[in-house]
């Protein structure tokens, strides 16, 4: 049992040690942005307009710009219009940016897709773009499916788009195992650990 627990413990530390270096670096946090027809009723609780976290950023100077690599919009508000506004106003400011956390932020229509993958196709630097939370994540194999005949941009969903953790262990989409796309699962390390970390953990305690 002592050496089930160690073990247990040690998965545990190296899923922590990869997860917070996803996240590590120069974080802009946005966390707290709602979409601008939602401000008016959230307002008096410490949200702030997509268009006011937009204006507050870009009176950062260039070289702090050119320093986030991560835009940490999880939990934010943010609708169509707010990731429009997002991709047209913010995103060409921050040149280095890779990782991008759009986690329970409110997306759901066919739009949010088509702006997600004008997203992937403009900025090429983006690694990482969690979308795990939103009701688009249900929709992506299906969209993959419809732009199948354009590689460049079902490899981008393919390798940096995060839509639900299951798909990054056994992928439902063609072809898509470990061996086949190891950059894909480097870009991914600390999902599949923490997942394969956490599967592991239930066949221990079991025995």
């Amino acid at each position: 049992m002592k050496y089930k627990i160690e073990f247990y413990l040690a998965a545990l530390f190296l899923t922590l040690s990869l997860n917070n270096s996803v996240m590590a670096g120069h974080t802009l946090d946005g966390t707290k942005v709602v979409s601008d027809e939602d401000i008016e009723w959230l307002e008096g609780e410490g949200y702030v307009s997509t268009s006011k976290f937009i204006r507050q950023t870009l009176v950062l100077d260039p070289e702090e710009l050119a320093e986030v690599d991560t835009l940490d919009l999880h939990s934010a508000l943010l609708r169509t219009s707010g990731l429009r506004k997002i991709a047209q106003d913010l995103l060409p400011s921050l040149p280095n940016l890779n990782v991008l956390n759009l986690r329970i932020s409110g997306l759901q229509s066919d739009e949010d897709l088509e702006l997600l993958a004008s997203i992937l196709e403009r900025f090429h630097n983006l690694q990482y773009v969690n979308i795990v939370g939103n009701d688009i994540a249900d929709k992506v194999l299906s969209f993959v499916q419809t732009h199948e005949t354009q590689k460049e941009l079902t490899d981008k969903f393919q390798k940096k788009v995060v839509f639900s953790f299951k798909t990054l262990i056994e992928s439902r989409f063609y072809l898509a195992h470990r061996e086949q796309n190891k950059d894909w699962y480097q870009t991914h390390i600390s999902f599949y650990i923490s997942a394969h970390c956490f599967v592991l953990f239930i066949k221990i305690i079991k025995g």
